[in-house]
């Protein structure tokens, strides 16, 4: 990742968290080439993995900043004390459980509805898996993945 890109991110995170007054460090994992940038919050925070849209907001914010300081177009992902990191951990495991599943019986299985990233997470942890493939269906909320049998 860029020095200033990294450098801006740190200063925007530094003056954030110090209106918060709460001890919080924070990671920066990836970049701009690397497809996003990942940001896990840690330490004592205020129950903010289960405030998604307070940290969607954050993210927009710090993506706009980032913007308007470096030209720089990025995607950010801001964790907190790795909630993401292990929800996609078991997300994977989920995928990969199932797809065994569905190759062995040779039946279609519907996962409930769930977010962008979640279903992104199983497209992209099935895409090789042989056997299988992946797809989504419905609208909005509603949208989930179906993982099927493979029959070419």
């Amino acid at each position: 990742m860029e020095k200033r890109i990294t450098a801006e991110i740190e200063r925007y995170l530094q003056e954030l968290l110090a209106v918060l007054e709460e001890e919080v460090n924070f990671e920066i994992e990836g970049g701009p080439g690397e497809g996003e940038i990942y940001i896990n919050l840690t330490g004592n925070l205020f129950s903010l993995p289960e405030e998604r849209p307070i940290l969607t907001a954050l993210e927009h914010l710090l993506r706009v900043s980032l913007h308007q300081k470096t030209g720089e177009e990025c995607g950010i992902v801001i964790d907190v004390n790795g909630a993401i990191q292990r929800r996609r951990a078991e997300l994977i495991r989920f995928a990969l459980s199932t797809a065994e599943s569905v190759r062995r019986e040779h039946k279609q299985v519907r996962l409930n509805p769930m977010p962008s990233r979640e279903r992104r997470t199983i497209h992209v942890t099935l895409a090789n898996f042989p056997g299988v493939k992946s797809y989504s269906i419905g609208q909005s909320d509603s949208r989930l993945v179906v993982i099927e049998p493979d029959e070419t």
